[in-house]
């Protein structure tokens, strides 16, 4: 073997790789984002009982025995205090249907930031701070120790008990991860969701009906708007896996082309039901409905 392929074996030459560059280590000059931290609402409640509502995104399980989580929090924050004093607090996982209100969240505080979030808080059964209805799961833990890092605090929870909402169990893989839905924060002003679950060593890694809703025409302007506030409707319903038109690229010039598609996670008789409820339909587009099965 010569020496020219024998550095070829030892390097694992293939394709070649992109080169690796400098990247700020810094996480809020991270353009992308290396580490995804699932978006949660944190609550608690002060000496008095009154309760709070935080976003978090910096949270992770930290041992199997316990179970025990933590999440990162600043001092001055009301929930690090509330969590401190009361030795309490709860962790709600938000669907995607609340990131326009989380992201609001910042601009208001206690009992304001509640009214305004619109979110209904339901007693816990084992704690004092209360879960949030409009959330898919729960998480009531117990303060087990607190971790200051300068202006910053890790607080380490044990888990006493958890809820999910029903939906969410019993049904396929797939379609117990699509109906929760968990959301990230990946950089300010932009997060990420799960809407499959992929399954290791098997040929087709993730399967999940779905029914298309093919749009024969694009929406005018004047049907644009609502047509988008009634597919903003469906994701916020659970039901929209994507949506979107199709491009007129080049080689399709000459032959009329379909305005685009809507992949709902629903039969097709509930699809037909929704397609013609969308204010394009209505207004004269006309659709087919085809059945879909995703495996990748």
């Amino acid at each position: 073997m010569t020496s020219a392929k024998r550095a070829r074996v030892r390097s694992g030459a293939g394709p070649q790789r992109p080169a690796k560059i400098a990247f700020p280590a810094g996480k809020a000059d991270w353009h992308p984002s290396m580490l995804p931290g699932p978006i949660v609402l944190v609550s608690t409640v002060d000496a008095q009982g009154e309760p709070n509502i935080a976003p978090k995104s910096w949270i992770s399980m930290m041992a199997f025995r316990g179970p025990v989580l933590a999440f990162g929090c600043h001092r001055s924050h009301a929930t690090a205090r509330n969590a401190e004093e009361a030795g309490q607090f709860v962790v709600n996982f938000p669907p995607e249907a609340l990131v326009e209100r989380i992201w609001a969240m910042p601009a208001s505080h206690g009992a304001e930031r509640i009214a305004r979030s619109r979110l209904t808080l339901l007693p816990a059964r084992q704690v004092a701070p209360p879960l949030i209805g409009e959330c898919k799961a729960h998480l009531e833990c117990k303060v087990e120790a607190v971790t200051r890092m300068g202006a910053e605090v890790v607080i380490f929870g044990k888990v006493l008990a958890a809820s999910i909402d029903e939906d969410c169990v019993g049904s396929s893989l797939a379609d117990q991860y699509f109906r929760l839905r968990p959301v990230f924060f990946l950089e300010e002003g932009v997060y990420g969701s799960i809407d499959a679950a992929k399954r290791i060593g098997t040929a087709c890694p993730a399967e999940q009906t779905f029914t298309i809703v093919e749009l024969s025409d694009p929406p005018g302007d004047q049907d644009l708007e609502a047509h988008l506030a009634f597919l903003r409707s469906l994701r916020d319903s659970g039901v929209l896996l994507m949506a979107g038109p199709y491009d007129g690229s080049p080689e399709d010039r000459g032959r009329p082309l379909p305005g685009g598609m809507v992949i709902l996670a629903v039969p097709k008789d509930k699809a037909r039901e929704i397609a013609e409820a969308d204010p394009i339909v209505r207004s004269g587009t006309r659709y087919i409905i085809r059945g879909w099965k995703r495996t990748f």
